[in-house]
């Protein structure tokens, strides 16, 4: 597919795209209101040479990437839960606690998660006290001090805001796979859709014979072209130059069965009638229903009908198909033209418009008041 089918399939199946975009981003609003708000305060803890020298601080730049793991260490945990008086486990807080030593520095910084903002503040700061004490008394050698001392530099203060869930990167985050997915699904589907949408659609699928006219509406700068118009428009100017000639019987037939055009030639009775061409419709059962004697007789025919009355029909009837654009089937439309081609049946055209599903009886079809009707070509006498 080219860039311009992308957009074209986008354009088409916007509505599968917006919905799985919108599905995507109801899943990510269900997960911020499902996940319980999570809080997390951090206590810092600097670490210092009780040493004089470089021999000092080169002690300290080498054992402080080792304590992390001493801050979550059930030597620390253990009175912390005592002092605090937890309801909870040694291995249920070490999944609370999490102990870092920011690059190139002597800092520890220890955070506590929790449901509460002030517990988990009350508790990284109790971690971060006991911390400093149990490396001081690991580190100190017998019967002398400890060559490194650990401050609280920064207590924990209460969060004001949760730490997860992250609302807006979640709501991004889904808006984004949305519009993903939603464009995946419109690609996909565009592929899978056999209806016929434009006039290309519907050369492709005729299979009967060639130089049938296509009638559909223009697209692009073909649109702002003076010479362009509707597809009804463009086929009644068609019927208004062989009436010139002759009297003219139009058969319409959708290759949809269950899409009758009743509604199309209710509009084309109307713009013949405006032109001054009497124009009769005629019913399912044969009776005309407009102006007799018609110069132009509209009816509309089964695709159904047998071989042999298409034979019977192509002598005295031209054949307009009219395609449903966004309904008509391709399969439909190929099956439709064999059948007319092995009657001997060429199409006066074929037109892609709008239909609107009509019953099986013709519309009362309007006619202008001040319009005379124009008079009907003489007939020549056969010698």
């Amino acid at each position: 597919m080219e860039l311009r089918d992308y957009g074209v399939a986008l354009r088409r199946h916007w509505r599968a795209g917006v919905g799985v975009a919108l599905a995507c981003l109801l899943a990510a609003v269900v997960v911020v209101l499902a996940t319980p708000a999570t809080y997390r305060a951090t206590a810092q803890v600097f670490v210092a040479s009780t040493g004089e020298g470089t021999s000092g601080s080169q002690f300290v730049n080498q054992r402080v990437t080792s304590y992390p793991d001493v801050a979550r260490s059930r030597a620390v945990l253990d009175p912390v839960i005592q002092r605090l008086g937890l309801d909870e486990s040694f291995a249920d807080l070490r999944e609370r606690v999490e102990a870092t030593n920011p690059l190139e520095t002597s800092q520890i910084d220890v955070a506590v998660t929790g449901r509460d903002a002030a517990e988990a503040a009350r508790v990284a700061d109790a971690v971060a006290e006991e911390f400093g004490t149990v490396v001081e008394r690991l580190e100190r050698p017998a019967g002398a001090a400890s060559p490194v001392d650990l401050t609280v530099t920064n207590p924990a203060t209460v969060p004001t805001s949760p730490a997860s869930p992250q609302t807006g990167l979640l709501l991004a985050l889904g808006l984004v796979v949305g519009l993903a997915l939603g464009a995946a699904a419109a690609v996909v589907r565009a592929r899978l859709d056999s209806r016929l949408h434009t006039a290309e659609d519907v050369r492709t699928a005729w299979t009967g014979a060639g130089g049938v006219p296509v009638v559909a509406r223009p697209s692009g700068r073909a649109r702002r072209s003076a010479l362009a118009g509707e597809p009804v428009a463009v086929l009644a100017r068609r019927l208004e130059g062989v009436a010139e000639d002759r009297p003219v019987s139009v058969a319409l037939v959708s290759p949809s069965p269950d899409l009758v055009p009743w509604s199309l030639v209710e509009e084309l009775a109307v713009r013949l009638r405006a032109a001054g061409l009497t124009t009769a419709v005629v019913d399912a059962a044969g009776n005309d229903t407009g102006d007799a004697p018609a110069r132009v007789r509209l009816s509309v025919v089964s695709p159904l009908l047998a071989l042999h009355d298409w034979h019977r029909l192509a002598p005295t009837t031209d054949v307009v198909v009219a395609v449903g654009r966004g309904k008509a089937q391709r399969a439909d439309l190929a099956e439709l033209g064999t059948v007319l081609t092995g009657a001997g049946i060429r199409p006066l055209a074929l037109v892609l418009t709008r239909i609107r599903s009509g019953g099986a009886t013709p519309p009362r079809v309007a006619r202008p008041e001040a319009t005379p009707a124009r008079p009907a070509a003489p007939v020549p006498t056969p010698r």
